[in-house]
């Protein structure tokens, strides 16, 4: 059965936790509306409130009082970041040149996940941080910073981000060249708020200086949730399906273009630009998909979506393959070696070798007794509609981590596949 119609996707995850967590150290109020939900989300709301932070939910949105970095403990304060990477990364370079003393930890998953590629760079600024042999728990002495030029060798729009956001708060300039481009939300709503940032190519250096909070902030729907519909609509015959009020920054949409590459009929309507792009996408179904190759300098724009991509892979004619998405190991799960079994559970023809993922399509689907998410949100919702495509009900363990990111997808999937 196809699916069909519109939805809103919730607030943009990436911008919900900038908008919180960047008010550590900004001034004034604003109200922000269409703030992300999600599990991760709201883990930052909890922090941000632990650290003195005000934030009041009114019928419009949420309201915020930015703490203006005004934080001195004599105390060590504990934030449990949780399963958010976002949160503790960002506070990583939030906190280092705060007066106090913190433990960042987490759940089991985000004690697996490295930390020391942001502490690096933050120790060369003056930051005076531990980890756990590169893992969580965190803690971070707060201290007086210097600016620096950093080359960065991973493309990560967390690290690019702890490192600008420590710079606001040095001594002296601090830059960040990327080799390939990632997410620019910190960016932007630096200079939205009143900050000194100027980019050249892939540079970003940051004045030290310091924001003020827009009044008002409406927050576009999440791509990454989108994807999820978005794509699924391009794998099933006779669907439609139309996204409202999406972000649409050149960061955030490469899995539109590779739907186009694959021959979906994809079709875009810009509705804003300020200060991020949004607009309506609507994809449809417009035959068998076929195969194509992901380059590299794509990976940066779609890491979220490769879960749904594979997928979608998985019915395309021809051999498709995924250059370079190691960075996949090191998200809330080893999502490669994940996605790798369980799409191979239902008959794919899939295969990793060294950092490329490779899959052979088109697939019939055959139902194992059971799947298995590993608690990775991402994995759970492509395996969902793996499973709606072929028909069947199996169970599948982690279902619940859906939440972590997309609370309405059961509500969104009822709205749209058409049974």
């Amino acid at each position: 059965m196809p699916l069909i119609g519109q939805f809103t996707p919730p607030g943009d995850k990436s911008i919900s936790h900038r908008l919180i967590l960047m008010s550590i150290i900004a001034n004034g109020e604003m109200l922000v509306s269409g703030l992300s939900g999600c599990d991760d989300v709201n883990t930052s709301l909890s922090i941000f409130k632990q650290l003195g932070g005000q934030a009041a939910t009114q019928a419009k949105g949420l309201a915020i009082k930015g703490l203006g970095g005004a934080f001195s403990s004599e105390k060590t304060l504990e934030l449990d970041c949780r399963n958010s990477g976002t949160t503790i990364r960002l506070l990583m370079g939030l906190l280092s040149s705060l007066k106090g003393r913190f433990i960042l930890d987490g759940d089991n998953q985000l004690r697996k996940r490295p930390m020391e590629r942001v502490a690096k760079p933050l120790r060369a600024m003056g930051a005076k941080i531990e980890t756990k042999s590169g893992n969580p728990p965190v803690i971070i002495e707060g201290s007086s910073l210097a600016g620096g030029d950093f080359q960065l060798t991973q493309a990560s729009a967390q690290l690019k981000s702890a490192i600008l956001l420590a710079g606001l708060q040095a001594s002296s300039p601090t830059s960040v060249t990327e080799p390939a481009q990632t997410r620019d939300h910190t960016e932007r709503l630096i200079n939205y708020w009143g900050g000194r940032l100027t980019s050249e190519g892939l540079k970003n250096t940051v004045q030290p200086s310091s924001l003020t909070l827009s009044r008002f902030f409406s927050t576009p729907s999440d791509p990454s949730s989108a994807a999820f519909f978005l794509v699924a609509a391009s794998i099933v015959a006779g669907s439609q399906v139309s996204a409202q009020n999406m972000l649409m920054s050149y960061g955030r949409t490469g899995f539109l273009r590779v739907l186009d590459k694959m021959g979906a009929k994809v079709s875009l309507t810009m509705t804003g630009d300020t200060p991020e792009p949004t607009g309506e996408v609507t994809v449809q179904y417009d035959g068998p998909l076929k195969a194509t190759t992901v380059e590299a300098d794509q990976v940066p724009s779609l890491i979220d979506e490769i879960p749904i991509l594979a997928l979608a892979a998985t019915q395309a004619k021809g051999t498709t393959v995924f250059h370079n998405v190691g960075e996949l190991r090191i998200k809330e799960t080893d999502r490669l070696t994940s996605i790798r079994h369980q799409l191979g559970a239902l008959g794919a023809r899939i295969n990793v070798e060294g950092d490329d993922l490779i899959i052979e399509g088109p697939t019939s689907f055959i139902l194992p007794q059971s799947l298995d998410s590993g608690h990775d949100h991402r994995l759970a919702m492509m395996l969902t509609l793996a499973l709606k495509i072929a028909g069947a009900k199996i169970p599948i363990i982690g279902e619940e981590s859906i939440s972590i990111s997309y609370p309405t997808f059961q509500d969104d999937l009822n709205l749209l596949w058409k049974d």
